[in-house]
């Protein structure tokens, strides 16, 4: 009898347990995002700009997208490596002037590139077959820039306020893979600082790093410039409209930002501040928070 009292209450307790445990997981994948978002802040007081990201190698000329022996194609992230006391990594990789292969940095694992609700953190560097890191080894990263509203492809295609669809050439959010084009200060966001979604939540996927499909931007490396970002075209921990669950190698609905929280991802905002966006937000709401003078209404996400 004493025994199944036990049990009776091991099993009204645990619940509990997991969710104060989640709460406290969901608390310090926050603070990573503060932080990443402060040493971005810093970056642009340094630098006077936002730290970009390198895709098409920044005038170097290798061949398009790869081979990653020849790619230059660093990531924001890698750019903030100082700011986040990562100065050694940044320095023994030569970052940006080295090639990714040369570098000899872009396994290491960095603990503030991982949120502890997901399993990612202890996984360390994993072996991605992508479309951008080929058969290489890589250090991960949950948290990505938001590269805006705007995405061609699939049951999310919008073409933003400005009418253009392309993300990564021309994303209306503050970080894109060909953001080196056209580099930003915080006077570029005009919709205001406390209205911008900035660097949003991904979670670890097997599948998706090794998809023998193009599977294009479905990587986790911190290093590349196109796995370290993503669009709020497509709403957070999105379905299919019908509701179904969509393939792990169907890029078109796995470019967005997604958790393991409860119903929701968090995002720092171009402010440094950190919200919770709820699965349940409104599409247009969503997409308006993450471009940078889209011109949309003021919006007040608590």
């Amino acid at each position: 009898m004493v025994i199944t009292i036990i049990g009776i209450l091991i099993a009204l307790l645990l619940p509990a347990v997991q969710s104060a445990r989640e709460a406290a997981r969901r608390v310090q994948c926050a603070n990573n995002l503060k932080q990443i978002a402060l040493a971005v802040h810093n970056f642009a007081t340094a630098q006077g700009t936002f730290p970009i990201n390198r895709y098409g190698d920044y005038g170097h000329h290798a061949v398009w997208g790869g081979p990653y022996e020849d790619s230059r194609s660093w990531s924001w992230l890698a750019a903030i490596l100082p700011y986040l006391e990562q100065q050694p990594v940044y320095q023994q990789g030569d970052i940006p002037d080295s090639t990714l292969a040369s570098s000899g940095v872009v396994d290491t694992s960095i603990a503030a590139f991982h949120c502890p609700s997901d399993v990612m953190g202890g996984l360390g560097a994993q072996r991605e077959t992508s479309r951008y890191m080929r058969d290489i080894v890589v250090g991960l990263t949950n948290y990505k820039g938001v590269q805006g509203s705007n995405f061609c492809w699939g049951d999310w295609i919008n073409s933003g306020p400005h009418g253009k669809c392309e993300p990564w050439f021309k994303g209306n959010g503050i970080f894109y893979p060909m953001d080196w084009q056209r580099q930003k200060s915080f006077a570029a966001i005009r919709d205001g600082a406390s209205n911008t979604s900035m660097i949003g939540e991904d979670v670890w996927n097997e599948t998706r790093s090794t998809c023998s499909n193009p599977c294009f931007g479905l990587g986790f490396s911190w290093a590349h410039s196109t796995e370290s970002n993503a669009t709020a075209a497509i709403p957070p921990n999105a379905r299919r409209p019908d509701g179904t669950e969509y393939p792990e190698d169907d890029w078109t609905g796995h470019n967005g930002f997604r958790s393991r929280h409860p119903g929701g991802v968090q995002f720092a905002y171009a402010d440094g501040s950190v919200h919770f966006i709820s699965d349940s937000i409104e599409l247009g709401v969503y997409r308006a928070l993450a471009t940078i003078s889209g011109g949309e209404p003021p919006v007040t996400i608590r």
